[in-house]
């Protein structure tokens, strides 16, 4: 008994001294990960995106998507993981990961709606649903009026979007001029349709969807073939009435100067005495060349310095700031 208690009594000494000991490395936690200052994670988060960069400007879209990955499972919290989800999302692009980089920008215009480059991810979504079956067209030689154009009406409302979200966004020419673009090839494709309904005698169903193409598609070039399939579908069905309007209408699409004046249109108004807005801008370089074109998402900086975005990758960089 008198040697239990003796072993009982030096066991607690020398663990007291041990603890008492500031030599002696405290005994570590196994289930408990050790602490990491948040300067050692921003460094850490700094050396996996660099190197994840590093890949993407060489052109390794999957070894990028993957280090990128890897970088927003580990620091989820800081603007290089943000800015890498950003990048991650263009790596998917240009790997043609199309439906993998839909998902991520959904996923990043939801998590940071307020995002300084926010419209960088929309104008994405538009390239991509734009994008998504050239290829195919091109190796092919596949006529796009005479297949599914779902990708495209999607790609007109990613732009539709982009213009009323981000109005004075650099993207927004660029998205004019492919959304209208993409208003001829729909065009073109629901006029395959007539086409179909006029060669099977459907005249109804052709006008109908002959006077859908004259209303939603205003200045199309397959506008004026509308509106002569229209009128022989009018004339088919007995509306000689509303076929002789539809003809005024192709007459005036094909000779605008054959349409009389209004009355207020007769003389113009007089030139004001002074300039009422400013000059125009000059013609900006840098401006999207288009899908073809090497438009990188700009590097975070790990001064948290910022600078204006180049749509087209050259020298500039993205802020920092993460929201």
């Amino acid at each position: 008994m008198k040697l239990r208690i003796l072993a009982a009594t030096l066991l607690v000494v020398g663990l007291v001294a041990c603890k008492s000991n500031p030599d002696k490395a405290p005994l570590r936690n196994p289930l408990k990960p050790d602490e990491v200052s948040q300067r050692e994670q921003r460094l850490q988060a700094q050396a996996l995106y660099v190197v994840a960069r590093r890949s993407l400007d060489d052109s390794d879209f999957g070894v990028a998507i993957q280090r990128y990955k890897t970088l927003a499972q580990r620091f989820p919290f800081t603007e290089y993981s943000i800015q890498g989800q950003l990048e991650q999302v263009y790596a998917e692009y240009r790997s043609t990961k199309w439906d993998d980089a839909l998902t991520d920008a959904d996923h990043f215009l939801r998590d940071y709606p307020r995002h300084e480059h926010a419209d960088y991810v929309q104008y994405l979504k538009g390239l991509i649903n734009f994008d998504r079956d050239r290829g195919l067209e091109a190796m092919l030689g596949l006529d796009v009026s005479k297949r599914d154009i779902s990708n495209l009406r999607t790609s007109f409302q990613d732009f539709q979007l982009l213009i009323q979200k981000y109005p004075k966004s650099v993207y927004v020419s660029d998205a004019r001029l492919r959304m209208i673009d993409l208003r001829n090839r729909i065009a073109d494709h629901d006029m395959t349709v007539v086409r179909f309904y006029m060669r099977r005698g459907a005249y109804i169903a052709a006008a109908k969807r002959a006077e859908q193409i004259v209303a939603e598609y205003p200045g199309s070039p397959i506008t004026v073939e509308a509106l002569g399939s229209l009128q022989r579908a009018y004339k088919a069905i007995g509306l000689n009435d509303q076929a002789a309007d539809a003809a005024k209408l192709r007459q005036a699409y094909l000779d605008p100067s054959s349409v009389p004046k209004a009355a207020n249109d007769a003389a113009p108004a007089p030139a004001p005495s002074a300039p009422v807005t400013s000059a125009p801008p000059p013609v900006d370089d840098d401006a999207p060349q288009g899908p073809t074109s090497q438009s990188l998402p700009p590097p975070a900086q790990h001064d948290d310095s910022s600078a204006d975005a180049d749509p087209n990758g050259k020298s500039a960089a993205l802020g920092s700031n993460a929201l």
